[in-house]
């Protein structure tokens, strides 16, 4: 975003030598400042971190969707098929949805690493 006079504005609706700006990408900054997604949203940004593979550490699905560069959605739909995997959340209840908490150890997620691997 452009700082003007002290307003943060999108670079999409800052005019360039007289051209009018381009109204569907004013738009999508425009939503995107206002609801927080786009590529500022904690699923894009759990996908762009760096992690490192210990095989004696649990981990969660950002940081399997970090390591497999998928979405955090995929990585919980991938973790569920997955080996070795461990569902740390709360059961189901009556009138309450059981909430899931997926870890894997660097070990199993190796091993899945290795299988998918071409040789």
């Amino acid at each position: 975003m452009k700082n003007i006079n002290g307003i943060g504005v999108p670079i999409s609706t800052v005019p360039s030598h007289g051209n009018k700006p381009d109204l569907r990408k004013v738009g999508k900054d425009i939503y995107e400042v206002l609801t927080g997604t786009g590529s500022h949203g904690y699923k894009q940004l759990a996908r762009r971190q760096t992690v490192k593979i210990e095989p004696e550490r649990n981990y969660s699905p950002s940081e399997v969707a970090a390591i497999l560069n998928i979405s955090y959605d995929a990585a919980l739909r991938a973790m569920l098929k997955m080996k070795g995997v461990v569902d740390l959340g709360t059961p189901t209840r009556r009138y309450n949805r059981g909430k899931k908490k997926l870890r894997i150890s660097g070990k199993n997620l190796l091993t899945f690493l290795r299988s998918k691997t071409k040789d």
